[in-house]
C-alpha cells in the first residue's frame, strides 16, 4: 500500500511537472482545484499590475526601447517571477518553481473572467497579454522548441540540405545579413505568418512560409492573440453561470477598477488644508475631474448625486474634517436653497454617511481613476466622471482652453483621448500645468495627483499612516513597480458597494432642487 501510494504521488508530480514544463504557455487548459477568495484576489491583482505596467509604459516609451524593457521586466520579475528549469534542483526549488507557474496559470484565467465582459475590456486584455507573451518568448528563447512540442504545434523544421539550397532566398527575404552562422528554419503555413508576409519579411513557396527561428516570435504571438480573443468571447457567454455567486462577482467587479496604492482614507496635510484654500487649490493642484466639479459647484451652487459622492470623498481624502465638509456643502447649496430645504434634502446625511457616521458606519475611501473612468458617466446636467472619458471632443477642447492649456498641448491631449489613453492624457495635463517634461509617476488616483502637485509646488505633504513618499522612492502606483507585492495592499474590498449606494439614494430624492 505504501509503495502504491508513493507511485501515485510520483505520477501526480509528473503530471504537474509536465503541465508546467516550460515558462511559456498558451493557456489552452483551464486550471483545476480549489483557491481561497484571498488568493483569488491577490493572485489576479499581481498579474493586473504587470499588464497595466505593460500598457502604460508602452505609451510612455517606445516598445522595445531600453527604458521600456527595464521598467516592464522589473515589474514582471517582481510580481510574476518564473524560475528556469535546471538539471539538478532541490525539492524546495522545484516546489517554488511549480507554485510560480501555477500562479501564472491561475492569474491569467482569473483576469479572463474579469475582462471578458465588454469589447473594450477584451481588446485591452488581449493586447496586454500578447505583449507579456512576446516578452517572455524573447526572454526564454531556449524553451521555444520544448514549448512547440508541448502545445503540439507541428512546425516542420527544414532539413539542412533544403536550407542550404534556399539559403540566399531565406536570408534576403528575412533580411538576415552578415550573420554566417547556421540558421534554423521552420516551415509554417503562410496563413499563420501573415504579419511577416505583410511586411515582406519571409520567403514563401508552395503555400509554406520559411520562417527563421528568430521570427517565430511574431508567428506565435499572432496565434496566441487569436486563440485568446476567441476564448474571451466563449468566457463572456459562460459568465452567467457564476453570476449568482456574489463572492466571485464582487471580486471580478473590483478587479476592473482595482487601485493598488494608498487608499487615502486617512490623508492629512499637516493641518494645512482648509475650505478657504479650495479656490487656490482648484486652480493649481486639483486634477481635471475634481476641478470641473468644483467649478460647476461654485457657479451653479448645486451638483447632482454622482458629483457629490465623487467630490465629497476627494475632499475627505485631502484631509478636510467632516465638519469642514458639512459647512462647505451647506454654505454652497444654501446660496440657491433655504436652510430648511437643505436640511430635508439628505445632502448633510450623505456627508456624514461617507465619513462613517451614519448607516453602516463604514469608512468610505476616495475613488481611484479606474473607478471613475469605468463608472457610469454623467447624465444631462451632471458633472461627475472623468472629463477625458466622458466629455465629447468639442467640450473638452473648450474646457482645456478655459484652463489656459496651449493649443499644441491641447491637440496632444485630444490625440491621447482619441486613443482612449485617459490617464496618460491626465498626466500630460499635469506636465503642462506644472511645466514638467515628465510627470515622474504613474497616475492612478485624483488624491495622488493633488499630492504630487503639492510636492512639485514645494509644499510638505503626508499620506495616512505610511507617510507620503516621492514617486522615485515609493511603491509607484498602478502601472509602475512596487517594492512590496501588490497582494499586500489593504484596499481589497469594493470602495462603495451597491447596497451602500442604494442606502444613500434612499435619502437623496432632491436632485432637482
Amino acid at each position: 500500500m505504501d509503495f502504491s501510494l508513493s507511485k501515485r504521488r510520483r505520477k501526480l508530480n509528473a503530471v504537474v511537472d509536465d503541465k508546467y514544463a516550460t515558462r511559456l504557455s498558451m493557456y489552452a487548459v483551464p486550471p483545476q482545484g480549489n483557491i481561497s477568495t484571498t488568493e483569488f484576489y491577490s493572485t489576479a491583482l499581481d498579474r493586473l499590475t504587470v499588464l497595466r505596467s505593460i500598457y502604460n509604459n508602452g505609451i510612455k516609451y517606445n516598445r522595445g526601447s531600453d527604458m521600456y524593457l527595464k521598467t516592464v521586466m522589473s515589474e514582471i520579475k517582481t510580481h510574476l517571477p518564473l524560475r528556469p528549469n535546471v538539471m539538478e534542483e532541490t525539492d524546495k526549488n522545484s516546489q517554488t518553481k511549480t507554485e510560480e507557474r501555477r500562479k501564472d496559470h491561475i492569474s491569467h484565467f482569473l483576469l479572463r473572467l474579469a475582462y471578458c465582459r465588454t469589447e473594450e475590456a477584451r481588446k485591452w486584455f488581449c493586447d496586454s497579454e500578447k505583449e507579456l507573451f512576446r516578452l517572455r518568448l524573447e526572454e526564454h528563447r531556449e524553451e521555444i522548441a520544448q514549448f512547440l512540442v508541448q502545445n503540439k504545434l507541428k512546425f516542420e523544421e527544414v532539413t539542412e540540405k533544403e536550407v542550404n539550397d534556399k539559403e540566399h532566398l531565406i536570408r534576403d527575404s528575412s533580411q538576415i545579413y552578415g550573420n554566417k552562422e547556421k540558421i534554423i528554419v521552420y516551415k509554417v503555413p503562410f496563413v499563420e505568418a501573415l504579419e511577416l508576409v505583410k511586411h515582406r519579411r519571409v520567403y514563401v513557396e508552395g503555400g509554406m512560409a520559411y520562417v527563421p527561428h528568430t521570427e517565430l516570435v511574431s508567428i506565435l504571438t499572432g496565434m496566441f492573440r487569436t486563440q485568446l480573443s476567441k476564448a474571451l468571447i466563449k468566457c463572456a457567454r459562460s459568465l452567467p453561470a457564476i453570476s449568482d455567486d456574489e463572492r466571485i462577482m464582487s471580486i471580478l467587479n473590483e478587479l476592473t477598477t482595482a487601485y493598488d496604492g494608498d487608499d487615502f482614507s486617512n490623508t492629512k496635510l499637516e493641518g494645512q488644508v482648509s475650505v478657504a484654500q479650495l479656490p487656490t487649490f482648484a486652480k493649481t493642484s486639483f486634477p481635471p475631474c475634481m476641478r470641473n466639479i468644483y467649478e460647476v459647484f461654485t457657479e451653479m451652487h448645486h451638483i447632482k448625486h454622482g458629483a457629490r459622492l465623487q467630490f465629497c470623498l476627494f475632499l475627505k481624502g485631502l484631509g478636510l474634517s467632516i465638519e469642514d465638509v458639512r459647512t462647505y456643502f451647506r454654505q454652497e447649496f444654501c446660496k440657491k436653497m433655504d436652510s430648511e430645504t437643505y436640511g430635508k434634502s439628505g445632502h448633510d446625511y450623505m456627508v456624514r454617511h461617507l465619513f462613517g457616521k451614519e448607516g453602516k458606519r463604514s469608512d468610505k475611501t476616495p475613488y481611484g481613476c479606474m473607478k471613475i473612468i469605468t463608472g457610469s458617466g454623467p447624465s444631462s446636467g451632471d458633472c461627475h466622471g472623468c472629463p477625458f472619458k466622458h466629455m465629447d471632443a468639442n467640450n473638452l477642447e473648450k474646457k482645456l482652453d478655459s484652463w489656459k492649456i496651449p493649443k499644441v498641448q491641447t491637440r496632444e491631449i485630444l490625440r491621447l483621448v482619441e486613443g482612449q489613453h485617459y490617464q496618460i492624457a491626465c498626466s500630460k495635463y499635469y506636465e503642462v500645468t506644472h511645466k514638467k517634461g515628465d510627470a515622474g509617476f504613474g497616475l492612478n488616483h485624483p488624491n495622488q495627483y493633488f499630492l504630487e502637485s503639492q510636492k512639485a509646488l514645494g509644499n510638505k505633504v503626508n499620506v495616512g499612516k505610511q507617510g507620503y513618499q516621492s514617486s522615485q522612492s515609493s511603491s509607484v502606483q498602478g502601472s509602475q513597480s512596487s517594492s512590496q507585492p501588490v497582494s499586500n495592499t489593504k484596499n481589497t474590498a469594493p470602495i462603495l458597494t451597491s447596497a451602500d449606494l442604494e442606502e444613500l439614494e434612499v435619502d437623496d430624492d432632491f436632485d432637482d432642487m
